[in-house]
């Protein structure tokens, strides 16, 4: 290689990580931007009316196609490259959601059994649970983006914001589709808030299946406690 070479194709290079590093990314792979003002203020939902169901209904984990890592940390108030400072990896955190949502229709008064097995699919139900024709709720985590937010006001704000797309759907013990649908919560608390956002997060989701007249028609609720 020539004296000329060993010159230039280095200066090359470095002008080539220069033009790359220049424009950093602004967020994660798969996440995107997460305004805290686009966000509703999430709050403990208030207890659910007492309903009543003649079947049984199991709800499967949560299946998730949902990038990872799930967020990050921004400030926006004070940064020289990027507002990213680092990510954050949450490998069980559609789980911790299934709990939650179980917690919150369990709340009504419905028998709801959760099934850690599998996602709810119809020919996987064990034996002694098929002989009671059980209804299975099926969720199935689209987008799940949680991040960590330092605006960029004149006083900073820190804020946890969720962004969370589910789609929903129940399913009788024979595979019949009785109920499908999506739904999309996003989300903000104060950072110094010490509730835990997963769980609220979840409690909103169960909150909102509640009140959607096609989901309590397809498990069989009505209002009132179980005689």
């Amino acid at each position: 290689m020539s004296p000329r070479a060993c010159f230039v194709l280095p200066l090359f290079a470095a002008l080539l990580g220069g033009c790359y590093w220049s424009d950093p990314p602004a967020w994660p792979y798969g996440d995107a931007a997460n305004d805290p003002a686009d966000a509703q203020p999430l709050t403990m939902p208030a207890p659910p009316r007492p309903l009543h169901s003649p079947r049984v209904i199991v709800i499967g984990r949560f299946d998730t196609v949902a990038t990872q890592p799930i967020g990050g940390l921004y400030d926006w108030s004070d940064y020289d490259v990027s507002p990213l400072f680092r990510t954050y990896y949450f490998k069980y955190a559609n789980l911790e959601l299934f709990e939650h949502v179980t917690d919150a229709l369990r709340a009504s008064g419905l028998d709801v059994r959760k099934d850690y097995a599998t996602t709810g699919e119809p020919a996987l139900v064990q034996g002694p649970l098929r002989a009671i024709s059980p209804l299975l709720v099926r969720t199935r985590v689209l987008t799940f983006q949680h991040d960590q937010v330092r605006t960029d006001d004149d006083t900073p704000r820190d804020y946890e914001v969720a962004r969370l797309v589910v789609e929903v759907t129940v399913d009788d013990i024979n595979g019949a589709r009785r109920y499908a649908a999506r739904q999309s919560i996003h989300a903000r608390v104060h950072a110094q808030d010490p509730a835990n956002m997963l769980r609220m997060l979840g409690l909103e989701l169960g909150t909102r299946l509640l009140r959607d007249p096609a989901f309590l028609e397809a498990i069989e609720a009505a209002p009132g406690a179980a005689s």
